[in-house]
């Protein structure tokens, strides 16, 4: 392959698109290969990966994406929760977290030391998921605002309503206005003890393996949740007003407070804390994870809006393009290699390791609020490894020997054809404003 830009850009674009393609089933978009641990839908994994499609198709129209997306929307919708089910997490009106129905991808979980529900017919629904709910709502609103498919709309309405309503009832366990998660002591069955996009228990425990008290609220959580009341209280607000009045009010007392409570200083910097535990303290591990607020941003024509107050948001991108999190040829960190539980090595899967998805997430948030000569840079240093693995792959690690793979205590690789990576590069690779295209 050519190394000069042109050539590169070029090539990767085409891998990202062919990937894409490859992915998409007749249910939507698997989260990767299906040959790799997690070829099946995810609804955090399919919502973000449409985004980013749908980002990418605004810039290039040539894309034939659109359909794939609508696919996977009605796929989420089919599967939104209907009832309150202990041993999957399902509540009404949750997006579902992980769909499986291929009998030999279930061994893992039958096999493992605590077996996770499955249901009488052999599927696998789980529901351990904090942000599909969100995600999945602002991915319907994008789509909808571009297709103009009211076919489409007027099908998932009565999911966006119960999706809605989730947030503001269930989402919201201990009515502190912040969408949080936990794990019951009842729960017989197995899932994720860790529900935000960073699932790993390593993720969020202390250096002595510790979990924070129950229920945590992580902070782009709130960002995705903000986003998606502020964009269905538009919709809503002439068809639905006192709906619309409601929602809006949640998204205004939901920012008023969050910009209390996750703001810490950290090297003379403000900056966002990780997440909050049960008794709203604050997990103050630095992570890149604060830096998708700008990502959640709310474009109202000239207005840019996220959760943030913007007193903030200089002194976010300042500390998030410091030593510690990012690396000029690997992208902005998933934890700050100053933090006590970082993890240099191979099986570092959340504790410093980087992510296509995050990065290209990050770039958007910059490009959001302007700043693009730091969206550049990520930009640049997120396709440098990208071109070294030759794919679209799931995580990577940076250490003093190079790029690797994740590789796991117990053998698991990083996927070599994730979604949001493929679609985090397409739209790196095709929105104009301050790329290097």
């Amino acid at each position: 392959m050519n190394d000069t830009l042109p050539n590169r850009n070029s090539y990767l674009r085409d891998l990202a698109y062919r990937s894409i393609l490859e992915l998409s089933t007749d249910e939507g978009i698997n989260a990767s290969s299906k040959d790799e641990v997690y070829g099946c839908i995810f609804g955090r994994d399919s919502a973000i990966t449409i985004l980013k499609i749908l980002r990418a198709v605004q810039s290039d129209s040539t894309l034939n994406l659109l359909d794939i997306c609508r696919k996977a929307l009605l796929t989420l919708v089919s599967l939104q929760g209907k009832e309150f089910h202990i041993d999957t997490g399902e509540q009404p009106g949750k997006f579902i977290h992980e769909f499986r129905k291929d009998p030999k991808q279930l061994e893992r979980f039958l096999k493992s030391d605590t077996p996770w529900f499955i249901h009488s017919e052999g599927i696998l629904k789980n529901y351990d998921s904090i942000d599909s709910t969100p995600l999945t709502l602002i991915a319907i609103y994008k789509y909808y605002q571009i297709t103009k498919d009211r076919l489409f709309l007027e099908s998932v309405l009565p999911s966006v309503e119960e999706g809605l309503n989730w947030i503001i009832s269930y989402g919201d366990m201990d009515k502190d206005l912040f969408v949080e998660y936990d794990f019951p002591a009842i729960r017989k069955f197995g899932g994720l003890r860790v529900q935000s996009w960073t699932d790993s228990v390593e993720s969020i425990a202390d250096v002595n393996g510790n979990m924070p008290e129950y229920p945590i609220a992580p902070i782009e959580a709130q960002s995705y949740t903000w986003l998606a009341l502020m964009l269905w209280g538009d919709f809503f607000t002439l068809s639905h007003p006192e709906f619309a009045s409601k929602i809006y009010s949640q998204a205004g007392k939901l920012k008023t407070r969050f910009n209390k409570e996750f703001i810490l200083r950290d090297i003379g910097l403000f900056y966002g804390a990780q997440a909050l535990d049960g008794r709203n303290k604050q997990i103050k591990t630095v992570t890149g994870n604060p830096m998708l607020c700008l990502w959640a941003a709310y474009i109202n024509g000239n207005q840019v809006e996220c959760i943030l107050d913007k007193k903030y948001i200089n002194d976010f991108v300042q500390r998030a393009f410091m030593a510690d999190l990012f690396v000029s040829d690997a992208g902005i960190r998933t934890m700050s290699s100053e933090a006590a539980t970082f993890n240099p090595n191979k099986d570092s899967y959340h504790n410093g390791s980087f992510w296509p998805v995050l990065n290209g997430m990050v770039i958007e948030g910059l490009e959001n609020f302007g700043f693009f000569a730091q969206a550049r840079l990520l930009k640049e240093a997120t396709l440098i490894p990208i071109t070294f693995f030759n794919c679209p792959i799931e995580v990577y690690i940076k250490n003093e020997d190079g790029f690797c793979e994740y590789l796991s205590t117990t053998g698991q690789t990083s996927c070599k054809y994730q979604a949001w990576s493929a679609a985090a590069l397409l739209d790196c690779l095709s929105v104009k404003n301050g790329s290097l295209l």
